[in-house]
């Protein structure tokens, strides 16, 4: 099927508008604080149009740019969810702020651990029993890019949960202390995998990382948490590792038999799992943000200084996962994807283990991070390592 020709720079800046005022109008029409989503159905209906005007605009803007060869198929609307992701994410977090009372009350937030394990169901499909093996064929570089991730960012998040208790003493400093810590203790998922393909690293390391660093979580993560909180939640470590278990380990190893025992049907089934992770995780966000909206609302003054937080902690994991790494002789590719493997955190894990096991407003460092680590790594690291020619080359 044909299509006109458009510029595709100007319609992606109309579909920006389209999704900004499909924000506003609502916003705006609540006073601020978000309302059901029933309870002005014109203003809602308005929302809804908008976003599906912004959405239509941006996917003709990305096919004049990609130009793939069947732009209205199932397959080139993947490829057009796979490559905005941020996009997504960010609706997901705006429609569960805007209509909080409703996605609350809906099956979304009960939904996030069952969408957790299809992402990670995925992850195992993507790995077979022959990269499991590759992996112990190079233990000392994938172990050094581990224990980078289980030293570094626990640490970096204990030291910037010790500035949020001291910025807001009592209870409101401690949840959210508590909050960056979970963050913090969190494995990368496929999102550094990504990062790593399109900067042009290392994708066997980090698929091995990955991969690892997922399926020592539950044993580490509840651990470390008790280790750098317990003075502040005192968390049930024997819960935390039997919900990682059920949301994280079985389903990759599920995935991961599945895919060895009928190799040819994972196979076809691979451009489908990057569309479906990023809308698992849009309602994931959707679900988390609304359980944590009303305390937000009536605490807005703490999103500034969480958003800076959340900047420091991404910078940080990003540097020194890039730099620590030349100590131990790493090569340029190998860097790349250890920067993204100890910087860039599995933002819909910690959500779900913080509203399961504590209250939603430990949830907001996870949903600010998860945002903020994307947009760093994206336009500012990949963007750098795409510049600059591989030095091993």
């Amino acid at each position: 099927m044909s299509y006109p020709s458009y510029n595709p720079v100007k319609l992606k800046y109309i579909s920006s508008a389209c999704l900004v005022l499909g924000f506003i109008i609502p916003f705006a029409a609540s006073n601020f604080v978000g309302m059901p989503l029933g309870g002005m159905p014109v203003v809602s209906a308005s929302l809804i149009l908008l976003w599906t005007m912004g959405l239509l605009l941006r996917y003709f803007a990305y096919v004049g740019r990609a130009a793939p060869s069947a732009p209205l198929s199932f397959g080139g609307i993947g490829l057009f969810i796979s490559s905005e992701p941020s996009l997504f994410l960010t609706m997901g977090i705006v429609f569960g702020f805007l209509f909080y009372p409703s996605v609350e009350k809906s099956p979304v937030p009960a939904l996030g651990r069952y969408l957790l394990m299809v992402i990670m169901f995925t992850m195992g499909l993507a790995i077979n029993l022959q990269q499991w093996i590759r992996m112990v064929q190079r233990p000392k570089t994938v172990a050094v890019a581990v224990l980078l991730k289980w030293a570094s960012t626990p640490l970096i998040a204990f030291l910037l949960s010790l500035v949020l208790v001291r910025l807001f003493p009592g209870d409101t400093g401690n949840t959210l202390a508590l909050g960056i810590i979970i963050a913090g203790t969190t494995p990368n998922g496929g999102g550094s995998n990504a990062l790593t393909l399109i900067s042009k690293g290392d994708l066997a390391l980090s698929v091995s990382a990955t991969a690892i660093n997922t399926m020592l979580a539950p044993f580490i993560q509840p651990l470390l948490i008790l280790w750098l909180a317990g003075g502040i939640a005192g968390p049930s470590v024997t819960a935390i590792f039997q919900d990682l278990l059920f949301m994280v380990v079985v389903p990759v190893l599920a995935g991961t038999l599945l895919g060895s025992l009928f190799p040819a049907p994972a196979s076809r089934m691979k451009p489908a799992f990057g569309p479906l992770a990023v809308v698992c995780l849009t309602f994931i966000v959707m679900g988390t943000m609304s359980r944590g909206t009303s305390t937000l609302i009536q605490q807005i003054s703490i999103l500034l200084y969480l958003v800076i937080i959340c900047l420091v902690k991404a910078v940080a994991g990003l540097c020194l996962g890039y730099f620590l790494p030349a100590l131990f002789g790493f090569s340029y590719a190998q860097r790349k994807a250890t920067c993204f493997e100890v910087g860039v955190e599995n933002a819909a894990m910690a959500m779900l283990v913080a509203l399961r096991h504590f209250n939603p407003v430990t949830a907001l460092p996870a949903i600010v991070y998860g945002k903020i680590q994307y947009v760093i790594a994206s336009t500012v690291v990949v963007s750098r390592f795409q510049k600059i020619e591989d030095k091993d080359g």
